[in-house]
């Protein structure tokens, strides 16, 4: 068994591969090693692999991750990290939050780069082909771009206090927001319910 195996026979809890573009990594057989960080109807574009000393954040290498795997999703881009010595840990960047992406490419590695208002990431991706992992840059400009999909998909969806304590969650994740910030904005969302 390797780093992120899992149960073979295992069927897709979460994440829908009907979609285009796609890359070769985005199948069934690898799509299920981090399908439980995707949520249901998550429709996975582009997967990438790497080696976990190329994982970083504000130009910080982090020193306990082996491996990561990362999906650019029609929602979000979301990394699973395998940590040392056990366990994992995900990270959940969403397209709106992303004020640029970059992928830079050389001689052993190719890495995204991911600048939000508050952080930049540095994430690996040197197991796709180059043209696989600039086709993934692009999708991910192209999701920065458009509305949220989700906002707009009903009218009502946007008012709804359940879909902002989603949202709250996210942005709290991505470190735009305080956990006393989350807090307050929760509770005078809860009072909505």
């Amino acid at each position: 068994m390797g780093l992120f195996d899992t149960n073979d026979d295992a069927p897709l809890e979460n994440a829908d591969l009907e979609c285009q573009p796609q890359n070769e990594f985005a199948n069934k057989d690898e799509v299920k090693k981090i399908d439980e960080y995707l949520d249901p109807g998550e429709k996975v574009h582009f997967l990438a692999k790497d080696a976990g000393e190329r994982f970083e954040i504000d130009g910080e290498v982090s020193d306990d991750i082996l491996a990561q795997r990362t999906a650019a999703t029609d929602k979000r881009i979301v990394i699973k990290k395998k940590k040392n010595p056990f366990g994992f840990e995900s990270q959940s960047i969403r397209y709106e939050n992303i004020s640029s992406v970059d992928l830079s490419s050389g001689l052993v590695k190719t890495k995204l780069r991911v600048e939000t208002s508050s952080k930049v990431y540095g994430i690996g991706v040197g197991q796709i082909a180059e043209d696989a992992a600039e086709d993934m840059c692009e999708f991910i400009r192209n999701k920065m771009s458009q509305p949220d999909q989700s906002d707009s998909s009903s009218g009502s969806a946007s008012g709804d206090p359940l879909d902002k304590l989603e949202r709250l969650r996210d942005l709290k994740e991505d470190g735009i927001i305080t956990e006393e910030e989350l807090e307050e904005k929760k509770s005078d969302l809860l009072d909505q319910i």
